[in-house]
């Protein structure tokens, strides 16, 4: 399938990708890394339950995860634009592929206590931090401009499938092999994708590898906020990315309790419930590049906004039939499909306009204030619907934050919210 360039005559497509050699390095680097994550996004909460047997853990440890990418990302762009950034993402890979191994060793030897769990979580996420802004640097290197919609696709289909077949492994791993080992699969992945890194071709920057003193990169990091302040495209995808993110908790945090509370079922309309936002994730990814050829950034994002609004607002309806299965299974279904597709293009929309709209030099720098962002807007919007849901029906939080992201998109559109430079 292809479609013609916004700027050009030229048709442009998959398989285009395909010849995008350093790139492909990175996407399968990715792939690795994201098969050895859905293990472990499983065999992980099983990990700080069995060592810790308190919730408030569960709690403290996700806290520890979150916390370096709010706190120290914004100031670790300023750092990752003056450094080699292919030796950066291959020491960040190795040195968590080491913490990560040594995790699952401690376990598997008896030895992991819940404060040593605490800071293994901490400094891995530290690294982490690091090593986000310097994959988004290395992008524009290694892809045109021209390429970003579909490449983009191409990379979230892939790491959806993949995700999938993750999910899918990580019982029987945990269940033939054991927690260890689930951890430690995460770990060699780290390494795997450490090693096809290394393959990576960069074109060489005379201003990478050279350590700023502290006045050097005071005024880089000073620069980067300026820049930022100064483009009202990306304060608006800045502010648009934290309230979407906030608004959306309840995807994450209350999907027990609206198939329980709600919809009046068990865990396998739970378990249909993440596969079919799953498949609506990787369609929505794939027909991302078409949409985008055909409707302006703020009708997409809208567009998109306005449907999983109405689609969160919608699960609320299987309180009214909820002794009928079939009808209940098709409603929550459907409606996790629409939604998966709809949040799929809205991220590739943010993704693809960013990294098109911050000049190279500052990515990093800009990529890592976003990104501290809308993770800082994660913990604090569950934080508060932690409180909300003391008082208040899991139906009605719903459909609060279904009005809610339907009057934000709305605005969007009345006020013609900038999301693209027209310069």
């Amino acid at each position: 399938m292809i479609c013609k360039n916004e700027n050009t005559e030229e048709k442009i497509g998959y398989r285009d990708i395909l010849h995008q050699k350093e790139y492909m390095k990175i996407i399968l680097a990715g792939l690795v890394n994201r098969f050895g994550d859905s293990v472990d996004a499983i065999a992980f909460t099983w990990l700080v339950y069995a060592i810790t047997g308190n919730p408030a853990w569960s709690a403290l440890v996700f806290a520890a995860n979150q916390l370096p990418s709010v706190l120290v990302q914004p100031f670790a762009g300023a750092l990752v634009e003056r450094m080699d950034k292919k030796k950066l993402m291959v020491a960040a890979d190795i040195v968590r592929g080491i913490i990560t191994v040594g995790l699952a060793a401690l376990y598997m030897g008896g030895c992991l206590n819940p404060w040593m769990l605490l800071l293994f979580t901490l400094i891995n996420s530290s690294v982490e931090a690091f090593r986000l802004p310097a994959g988004l640097a290395v992008m524009p290197k290694v892809l045109e401009k021209k390429y970003y919609a579909f490449g983009t696709s191409f990379h979230s289909v892939l790491s959806t499938v993949v995700q999938m077949i993750g999910l899918g492994t990580a019982g029987a791993i945990i269940g033939f092999f054991g927690i260890g080992t689930a951890i430690a699969i995460d770990g060699v992945s780290f390494f795997g994708s450490a090693f096809i890194l290394g393959f990576l071709k960069l074109e060489d920057n005379k201003a990478e590898g050279r350590k700023p003193n502290v006045k050097e990169y005071a005024e880089t990091l000073k620069d980067g906020w300026r820049y930022v302040g100064k483009q009202p495209v990306i304060r608006n995808f800045c502010m648009l990315t934290i309230l979407v993110n906030a608004v959306l908790v309840p995807l994450n945090s209350l999907q027990s309790p609206l198939i329980v509370e709600v919809l009046g079922q068990g865990s396998s309309l739970l378990s249909a419930f993440s596969v079919a936002m799953a498949v609506g994730m990787g369609i929505g990814s794939f027909v991302y590049p078409f949409v985008s050829e055909r409707l302006p950034v703020l009708a997409q994002m809208a567009g998109a906004g306005i449907l999983t609004g109405i689609g969160m607002y919608a699960f609320t309806f299987g309180e009214a039939f909820r002794a009928n299965v079939p009808a209940v299974y098709m409603l929550a279904v459907a409606d996790s499909l629409i939604i998966g597709i709809c949040c799929s293009i809205m991220m590739a929309a943010l993704s693809v306009q960013f990294m098109k709209t911050v000049r190279q030099e500052y990515l990093a720098r800009a990529g890592s204030i976003f990104n501290a962002g809308a993770s800082a807007a994660t913990p604090a919007a569950s934080l508060a619907v932690s409180a909300l849901a003391a008082f208040c029906p899991v139906s009605q939080i719903f459909r609060l934050c279904g009005i809610l992201c339907v009057i934000i998109f709305s605005v969007c559109c009345i006020f013609r919210l900038r999301l693209e430079d027209t310069d």
